[in-house]
Formats: C-alpha cells, structure tokens, sequence
C-alpha cells in the first residue's frame, strides 16, 4: 500500500474504529453486549442488505434428471415434465423445516461431541459425514420414510458407534449439551434459515417476512406468463394433490393466449433493491397489489427450456420474478438450473439442496408413470398479468440498475496435476497446509499481475477506436486489459463457519498474497533458470545442484510461509475470531441510517475498499460427492460496485474442475451500450483462459522442481540441510480482511459522549487495526523461521507429468518492492 493509502486508512479507518470500540466499551457498561445486535449471527445481519440486488444471487446447475430420463430412455410430455417440478417444489416446501434440522444436528451434534472428548479422531467426524451423506433415498428406505426421515436415520447409523464407544460420563456430557442446545438454538435456526418467506424491500436493508405454509404457492412461468399454483389441499396444510397440479399445468399449456398478455419482468428484477420502495409507490395500486401477490411463491419455475450450452449467467437472464423470492428453477434442454438468493442459501447448502431437488423430481417421474391420462381442471390457474404504462415503463428506466456483467466458463484446469503436487507437498511438512485452493489463489495474484492479452483482442479493439461512437469504450476496454499491475488484487473468500455453529453459516475474509513483497515472480523465474542449468549441465554437476537446491528451498519456504498465514487466517474465521467479524461488531446497536452510512466510505478510496470489501471474490464449493450430478457453479457478487470479478469453481463427479468467472468491470457496460457486448464477453473468456493455461504451467513448474529435489535426495541418499520457513509481512487489515464497512466519518454525539466517559481512562482498548497487526505477529514469526519449522526434501515419488513446460509469467523481471510494514 504506498504512502497516500497508508494515510487515508489510518485517518479514515483507524481513528473512528477506535471511538467505535469505546462506544462499544460504553454500551457494555450500560448492559448492553454486542452479540445481542445480531440475534441471527453477523452473516445473516450482513446478507439482509448487502447482498440484496439481483446480481447478489448464486447459480448451480444438475444434469440428474435429464440423465436419468436418457438412461431409462423416458419420454415426457411438456405437462408432465412441468409437473414434475412443480410437485417438486411443493414436496420442498413440505419438507424444508425437516431439511433444516438435519443440517443443524449433523453439525451441532459432530461438533459437540468432538468438545467433548477433544479426542483428534473426532475433529473430522463431519467431514466424514459428508462422504457419505445421501442426496436421496436409498434402496434401504422404508415404505413410510421420507427423504428427511431417512437421511436422519442413516446419520444415526454413523455416528451411533462413535457414540457407543464414549464413557458414560462423556455420554452423558454429550446428550445433556445437544439437548440444551436443541432446545434454544434449533427453531430460531428453522425460521433464520426457512424459505417460507418472502423479501420486502427497504432503503436500509431486506425485511424477510413468514408466509403461512397454507398461504404459498408455487409460481410457475411459462411463455413468459406468470402462474401461481397451490402447495396444499384447500382448507388444510396437506401437500396438494398431484392430479390437482397436472390437471391445472395441462390448462396452462393449452390455453391460448394474445401475444401481449404475457408479462416480462427482467427489467424490474435489476433494479436496485433500495431503490424499489420508491418505484412501487409511481405505480397503480392495482400493480403495487399484483406484486405483492407474487412473493406469496417462494419457489419460481421457469419452464421455458432453455439451451443448456450457455453459461449460467447468461441463463439465469430468464424471466426470474424481482427478486421477492429465494428460488428460481430454469429448465434447460438437458439440465436444470437453481438460482438462489444469498439471503436465504450460501454456496455449498445451495449447491446441496439443488441435488436434493433434483432427485426428489426423478422420483416424482416414476409416480406420474403410474397415472392415468390427464384431465382439465375446470378451475383455471391463478395468470398474473401486469397492466404496466407507457409511464411506468419509463420510471423503471430511470430507476438505478444492478452493474452490467458478461461472464465466461472454463473446464480446462488440469486438476490431475494439481493434487499431484499436493501429494508431493505432503512429504514436506511445512508444506502440507498449501491445500487445492490456496495454489489457485496464489496463482491468481500472480495472474493479475502476469496477465497480458492475446494479439487478436487487441486488434479487434483497436480497430474500433476508428469509430467515434466506439472508441472511448475500446479505448477503456483496452486500458483494463493492458494495465501492466504491479499490485495484486485483494480478494474475497467465504470461509464456511457453519460447523462450529450453523446460524453463523460464513465468515468472510478478504486477503491479499503480498506478491511484490515475497518477489514470488523471480524467485519462481530464478529456480526455474537454476533448474534449467543444472539440467543442463554436464560438468560442475555438484555445483549446478547446489545452486538450483539453495533457491528450491527459499521459494518452497516461502510457500510454506504462505500456506502457514492462509491456514491461521481460515482458522480464526471458522472461528468466528476474523478481522470481518470484530469490524462488524463495532456496528452493534448503532441506527441503520449509520450502518448503511458507513458501507458508502470505503467506495470513495481504492486502498480502504481493498483492505475491506476487496475487488474479487474466489468462492471454491469443492468437490462434490461421487454420486452428485452438479456439474457448474457461479457465485455471488454482493452490492459493492467496486467488486469487479467474481470467480466461482465446483469439482465434479467425473473430477473435472469448472471454474466460472462473472465480469463487472466498467468497460463492460461501455462496450455493451455501443452493441459490442461479444466483444466484452472475449474480454473475460481471454482472462479466464489464460488464468486456466497458466494455472496449469505454473502446477507443471512445481512438479519439475520438487520432482528434481526429491529424485536428487533419493540418488544421493542424503536429505539437504533443512530451511527455515522464508518469512514475509503483509499488513495486517489485509491479512485476515474484513468484509464489513468499519470506517466513521460522521462523529456522532453518541461517539463524543462516549469519548468523554472514557477520557479518564490511561488509554483506550487497541482500535481493529492494531489488534489485527497484533494477532498476526506470531504468524508472521512462525513464518520467518521463529517456530522452528523447516524445509527438509523428501524422498521421491514419480510424477506423470512432463517436464518441459514454459512458466507462465512475464518474460521481463519484476523488481521486488519493500514490504511496508517491517
């Protein structure tokens, strides 16, 4: 960070973060906790009014039911294919209380059970759980068992002998725990975390208001006409008969209709949540009570197909309701979609409900085999139609809009050779914390600043700076992609904190790999050179070693140093304990005019929207389970125009990593805006696809250099001399991050009250900042060599992989920059 940013942060940051702590001091003495402002956790608090627009939802896809239909070589008409997922969706609504509570006692009851015996075996009962854990119900179920029931009963299998073989007092300790937590956490966790609610927007934030299980229906849009159908029997809480929901969707597809009887909504769902209060209030009542009867649907089901090729952002652009509602699910040509809101699903509870969703439909499909052929329901279905004017077409143009966003999908990360090298680092001690994740996002700062574009892009942009009406969006397009960076980007990632305790559910961290600082670029460049010569080399063998061995193990330690900080940071944010979480705690108990105040600051200077918000999010569900058919995922990016990037990867069943990336970059609109909106999706397809090919080089590098060391230490029978892990320092507001806006501009009276009562006092309790920088000393002296950890080479294992591979950086040295901070 240079010297104007260093500033700006300590006189707008660190200065109000401490009055904020002495309020916070005050209002403790007054008996008032922190905690207490965020009954729901801090997460939930944060998601209900920064993650509220449109692009602040989450896509994944499945390919189950399609699959499954191929194979048993089924046909389905459009009624019942239609059917199918609306039968689903009710049979969701039915069942996601039971839903809930399983995901909060596999969690709370893993968990307690490993406080108690604090035996290591039991720290990873979960993640064991999670291997196994069914989607759907197995050949073992019982004829009254649903999929709740069963998989509530298989999880009692699991952990039954893990239970069996604690003493007595520890079981009594663990029954006595989970049975007190039951009774105070687990409905307030159903009705947080329940999708039998509906959004109403404000300008400070979302209200999620309950709907009654008997109020709800299930939209339906087909033809772009918006249907709602019933999810129970009339007059009882029974779910709906399904001859009810085929009859009515049979009506649907035969009636006839005028073409301008449909009704599109795209446009009103990108408007700006904040902005929407106003908007309805310029509307009809009639309108303003049609809208409203739209968010009695929490599930939307777009049964338009939709082809399956495109990527998700651009079939999530399907009509999708506004916004009011959880979930949307879009059929595709051969797969299904589930767009969900950030409010209700994080990441990985959406991605597993989408296959929960998925296999309840292929069950429906059996059962609608065994019915007789349809008829009409004489009652027709409730048609929503939206009487919009010439006016109010016009004021939902002037209302603000979410950011334009193009997107690219790629499938090309050779994940192979990535666990490959994990396997190797896995013979390094120090070396074993570098998990799957922390290689990708090492390697994407070192791309920000390695990137440059391919020839053919910047040709086409140059031609049209020919043009007036094109040349200042090609002349910002191409000013983005040839910026030559000497800074890496901070970025975002959710941390799953939902297994310590499941309201919390993500911990955000935002963190910046110092790349200048570790100067990792010619330290990969100067081993790889060394590499080279040694390979090289026919005489002075010995010696070529001996110099390509010295920079292996200074970069390699580096590395190490480098997982060590990324292991501590997580850690401390599944704890709840990040630099995020304390900021957001000094907004307790202010006013949301204040709180929504503070999230505008940081917008207005580069280095504090870097140290707090970052401009990237890295969001990595992970592999998925052996049976799963997801196949994509696509993050969210929250409410913060300066978040440019948003990347998303999901593994799946066939372990081919998909990696997503959503561009909101400022070129993107202009491009958009001159018709040349191909031109800007080029754009991110070209970064993506040098990200991936130079991920793959750069894996490809390692396995060469920890191949050579490893075969070297087993000819030669003799380890090298161990190094002390290289060390590094990095600031420490951009070491764990923080997510939330922890910056005051406006003095209030309250903070000037509370100053004045602890004027008295010797000095004040450190302010956010400095607690970080302290929290982080003994990681930043573990990784200088303080902790006695070391490099030691390995023997060797064989590696698969060539090893005549270029590196994927710039050919030209970087200089390496002083650290700022000692």
């Amino acid at each position: 960070m240079d010297l104007r940013n260093r500033a700006v942060l300590g006189t707008v940051y660190a200065g109000p973060a401490t009055l904020l702590r002495a309020y916070q001091q005050l209002l403790k003495l007054a008996g008032k906790r922190p905690e207490a402002a965020f009954p729901e956790g801090i997460w939930q608090f944060y998601v209900d009014y920064a993650l509220r627009d449109d692009t602040a939802r989450h896509t994944c896809e499945t390919h189950g039911f399609d699959t499954f239909l191929q194979t048993r070589q089924i046909q389905l008409t459009e009624i019942d294919r239609l059917t199918t997922w609306v039968m689903t969706a009710v049979t969701c609504l039915h069942q996601y209380p039971h839903l809930l509570k399983n995901e909060w006692r596999e969690r709370v009851l893993t968990h307690t059970l490993w406080q108690i015996t604090q035996n290591v075996k039991h720290a990873t009962l979960y993640r064991q759980w999670e291997k196994i854990r069914p989607y759907a119900l197995g050949n073992d179920a019982t004829s009254d068992e649903d999929y709740p029931l069963y998989r509530e009963r298989i999880f009692n299998q699991f952990l039954a002998p893990t239970v069996t073989s604690l003493s007595t007092k520890q079981q009594q300790a663990w029954k006595t725990a989970v049975s007190t937590k039951q009774s105070t956490e687990l409905t307030a966790y159903q009705q947080q975390m329940s999708i039998l609610a509906c959004l109403e927007p404000g300008h400070y934030g979302e209200l999620r208001k309950p709907i009654s299980l008997a109020q709800s229906w299930v939209g339906l849009i087909y033809r772009n006409r918006y249907y709602l159908l019933p999810v129970c029997q009339p007059g009882s809480q029974s779910p709906v008969d399904v001859g009810l929901i085929r009859s009515q969707i049979s009506a649907i597809v035969t009636q006839q209709h005028a073409a301008s009887s449909s009704s599109s909504l795209k446009r009103l769902a990108t408007v700006k949540r904040y902005a929407l209060p106003a908007l309805h209030r310029t509307f009809s009542p009639l309108i303003q009570q049609k809208l409203s009867m739209l968010r009695q649907a929490p599930i939307w089901i777009n049964g338009n197909s939709r082809l399956h090729n495109l990527p998700l952002a651009s079939i999530r652009q399907a009509e999708r309701g506004i916004g009011d509602h959880p979930l949307t699910i879009i059929t595709t040509t051969k797969t299904a979609v589930f767009d969900l809101s950030h409010i209700f699903f994080d990441g990985t509870w959406g991605a597993a409900l989408a296959e929960i969703l998925t296999n309840e439909a292929t069950g429906w499909v059996n059962k609608l085999s065994l019915m007789s052929n349809v008829t009409v329901e004489e009652k027709q279905p409730f048609q929503f139609t939206l009487p919009l004017k010439p006016t109010d077409h016009e004021a939902i143009a002037r209302a603000p809009h979410v950011a334009t966003e193009v997107a690219a999908e790629n499938c090309v990360i050779n994940l192979a050779a990535i666990r490959n090298l994990r396997q190797r680092f896995k013979h390094y001690q120090v070396l074993q914390k570098l998990t799957v994740n922390d290689i990708m996002l090492l390697y994407r700062a070192i791309h920000a600043i390695a990137y440059r574009p391919s020839i053919s892009l910047v040709k086409k942009l140059k031609k049209l700076q020919v043009s007036n009406e094109t040349r200042p969006a090609a002349a910002n397009a191409l000013a983005a992609i040839q910026t030559i960076y000497t800074s890496n980007p901070a970025i975002l990632i959710p941390v799953d904190a939902s297994r310590h305790t499941p309201r919390d559910r993500v911990s955000p961290m935002t963190f910046e790999v110092p790349v200048q600082n570790l100067d990792v670029v010619n330290k990969h460049q100067q081993t790889l050179a060394a590499l080279a010569n040694y390979e090289r080399s026919v005489r002075n063998r010995t010696v070529a070693y001996a110099q390509f061995d010295k920079l292996q193990q200074t970069y390699l330690g580096m590395l190490a140093g480098l997982g060590q900080v990324l292991s501590n940071a997580k850690e401390r944010a599944r704890k709840g304990e990040s630099f995020s979480i304390n900021n957001i705690k000094l907004l307790a108990h202010l006013p949301p005019f204040m709180q929504r105040l503070l999230d505008k600051i940081p917008n207005q200077f580069d280095g504090i929207n870097d140290a707090i918000k970052g401009r990237e999010v890295f969001s990595n569900v992970g592999a998925v389970a052996p049976t799963s058919s997801l196949t994509r995922f696509m993050t969210a990016k929250d409410d913060n125009e300066k978040k440019e990037l948003a990347w998303a990867v999901l593994t799946d069943a066939q372990e081919t990593m998909h990696v997503s990336l959503r561009d909101f970059r400022p070129h993107v609109a202009q491009l958009s805006a001159v018709n040349q909106r191909s031109l800007a999706i080029h754009i991110t397809n070209d970064l993506l696809d040098s990200y991936a090919n130079g991920l793959n080089e750069f894996v490809q590098d390692l396995l060469r250099i920890t191949e050579t060391a490893q075969s070297h230490a087993k000819v030669a029978d003799n380890a090298p001399k161990p190094l002390p892990i290289a060390g590094f320092s990095q600031q420490g507001h951009r070491q764990y991050g923080c997510w939330m806006p922890a910056v005051l501009v406006l003095v209030t009276a309250v903070i000037s009250m509370a100053l004045l009562t602890f004027a008295f006092r010797n000095r004040f309790e450190a302010s956010s900042l400095s607690d970080q920088s302290t929290q982080i000393s003994s990681v930043t002296e573990a990784a200088s060599g303080g902790s006695g950890l070391q490099i030691v080479t390995p023997t060797i294992t064989s590696s698969p992989f060539p090893s005549n591979t270029a590196a994927p950086f710039p050919t030209e040295p970087l200089t390496p920059s002083t650290p700022p901070f000692p």
